[in-house]
């Protein structure tokens, strides 16, 4: 892994880097990720299949950062898959039905639940950080009392969970209702979306009323920051457990995501008490995607193996919060943008806009 981060970078990564605008936090990896001692090898590489699955899902959890309606971007999807367009490469998204797009009453954050007719799928997927008022509540790290007295949770990301969770919940028995063939809940997010997440599943997991225990319930977060003490996560890894002994094995998948050279795991610091819900994360180095042993659970960076493939250079050579699944999300939030000033005077003639702003941009870099 270090062999690769000294090569030297493509011109084009040097302008993919030069070009970022939004914090990626590699500098608090610096300062604050520890390393494990234990080098992840290929016998701890993750199934190729289950990290395709991963990064389908991680788009639904990407475009939860949307600043157009998802209505939009749904019923407009086969022009905005194209190339140069913001969601070129986003096929999982298509064939998706939207039931409900929201925001919470407290710093007004996003989130949404679609049906995906060909998996059977409700996804429900909460927006991370993207303004600077819910980059407050993000520093916010005083602990709160959790409502079911087992532990005690961030401040900050419990009030916005609070000002969201009626409406998320609404959402969910709406898609049930409104699509009894679904057969699994998968609950998404990047961020601040992946601590929601967790919040999200105390309340499902400990309430048999939420959803019919025919349907099978699936996290699956990336880059998420600690959310609680280990009190609550105790809780929370017993609540698994039930869950599981009463639908079976099968019944709950649990999967969250960690970045090479990504800061936001090491958030909150150890120091301050707080501590991982998941025992056992994945970590998504260079394109590779390895499973973590439960006692490695709060370590951030990791050594890898080398691969057959150690001396190409990856597309994503300096890791961050924002390269996850392989994808660049500075360029998606960037295209996002264009199209925001695209739509901005009508939605009429707005793909030849967007193509002028491409343009315009393209030529400024």
């Amino acid at each position: 892994m270090n062999r690769i981060s000294r090569h030297a970078l493509s011109e084009a990564q040097k302008k993919m880097y030069a070009a970022e605008q939004m914090m990626n936090f590699r500098w608090i990896s610096k300062v604050l990720a520890s390393c494990s001692p234990r080098v992840l090898t290929s016998v701890d590489e993750a199934p190729i299949s289950l990290q395709a699955e991963l990064a389908e899902i991680g788009q639904f959890a990407e475009l939860a950062y949307s600043s157009v309606p998802i209505s939009f971007v749904l019923d407009h999807l086969p022009h905005l898959v194209q190339n140069d367009f913001p969601f070129e490469g986003y096929d999982a998204l298509q064939n998706a039905v939207l039931v409900s797009d929201f925001h919470g009453d407290v710093a007004n954050l996003h989130g949404f639940v679609a049906y995906r007719r060909h998996t059977n799928q409700l996804i429900v997927s909460l927006s991370g950080t993207s303004t600077l008022l819910q980059g407050l509540y993000d520093v916010w790290g005083n602990k709160n009392r959790h409502s079911s007295k087992r532990g005690w949770v961030h401040a900050g990301f419990w009030a916005i969970y609070k000002g969201i969770r009626p409406t998320i919940l609404d959402a969910i028995r709406k898609g049930i209702e409104v699509h009894q063939e679904v057969t699994e809940i998968v609950v998404t997010g990047h961020s601040m979306g992946g601590a929601l997440s967790h919040l999200l599943l105390l309340d499902v997991l400990s309430n048999n009323d939420i959803i019919p225990s025919r349907v099978s319930l699936k996290l699956a977060v990336f880059g998420v920051p600690r959310v609680g003490d280990i009190n609550l996560v105790n809780y929370w890894r017993q609540l698994c457990l039930d869950y599981r002994a009463r639908n079976g094995v099968d019944s709950f998948q649990e999967y969250s995501v960690k970045a090479y050279n990504d800061g936001v795991p090491s958030l909150p610091p150890l120091a301050l008490g707080y501590r991982h819900f998941t025992q056992e994360p994945l970590y998504f180095v260079h394109g590779r995607l390895f499973r973590v042993p439960p006692s490695e659970t709060e370590y951030a960076l990791f050594r890898v193996e080398a691969g057959s493939d150690d001396l190409t250079l990856p597309e994503h050579p300096r890791g961050g919060h924002n390269y996850y699944n392989g994808r660049d999300q500075e360029k998606f939030i960037r295209r996002m943008k264009w199209l925001n000033d695209a739509l901005a005077k009508s939605d009429t003639e707005w793909q030849r806009r967007y193509k002028k702003l491409v343009e315009k941009n393209s030529k400024s870099r």
